[in-house]
């Protein structure tokens, strides 16, 4: 599986997201307790934007992947592998299908996601399901090396951030015909469009090492959640 991006942003998408932002105090988001479970299918940290240290560390890492581990490797294609990957998975885990992750993640992250499932109601289990033409962002977050010199193994780890928008088609056409104040439609649309926002975190791991017997991507750790929910949680402590 050879995965992930890079799809400059729509004036819609920026301007969406710029209204998100006001939803998250950190980059990082972690939930609150609450008798509504929050959309999650891992516990894992909840990234929502680029980090400007990380992304300098990251060319390095690119630098040393393609000069000493793969000479084939570039960002590029496996930003666009991943975004396809993620409409699989994803698809997979709406319907329920765990049986068919086998081979595109790994058992730990089937057993975990398969028990936060559960806890899902329909609606949000509806919303995991992601079609590559709802992804409006996409950026390699963090590229890590996992190198052991006592047996020689060569991992490769590539989290990756997604920001999805449900029904923007819909919104788009919303906002073009609108009549009246254009302004007043404008902030009205993007209101009904943060109940919509689905960021997701992938992390993406494959074996290096000179000897690997297998060079394909596996997920090994996974998550959708929204970020409206958060900011409703806030409102109710």
């Amino acid at each position: 599986m050879a995965f992930i991006i890079s799809r400059s942003l729509r004036p819609i998408s920026t301007t969406l997201f710029n209204y998100s932002s006001k939803l998250l105090s950190s980059n990082y988001v972690r939930s609150t307790s609450s008798n509504h479970h929050p959309m999650m299918l891992m516990d894992l940290p909840r990234i929502v934007y680029p980090n400007l240290f990380l992304t300098i560390k990251n060319f390095f890492s690119r630098m040393i992947i393609s000069g000493y581990f793969d000479q084939t490797f570039a960002i590029k294609p496996f930003s666009e592998g991943a975004r396809q990957a993620i409409t699989v998975v994803s698809h997979l885990i709406s319907n329920g299908q765990f049986d068919d992750l086998s081979g595109f993640v790994t058992r730990e992250v089937i057993n975990e996601v398969k028990q936060n499932y559960e806890k899902l109601s329909s609606e949000q289990k509806q919303k995991i399901a992601i079609d590559e033409s709802e992804i409006v962002f996409t950026y390699p977050y963090l590229i890590g090396i996992i190198m052991d010199d006592q047996t020689n193994n060569r991992l490769v780890e590539i989290t990756m951030i997604f920001h999805i928008l449900k029904d923007r088609d819909a919104y788009r056409q919303e906002m073009l015909n609108a009549t009246g104040n254009v302004a007043s439609n404008w902030t009205s649309a993007v209101k009904k469009m943060r109940d919509n926002i689905i960021v997701c975190n992938y992390k993406f791991l494959r074996d290096m090492s000179k000897n690997a017997k297998d060079d394909s991507w596996t997920i090994s750790g996974l998550n959708h959640w929204q970020p409206s929910e958060y900011e409703q949680q806030q409102k109710q402590e």
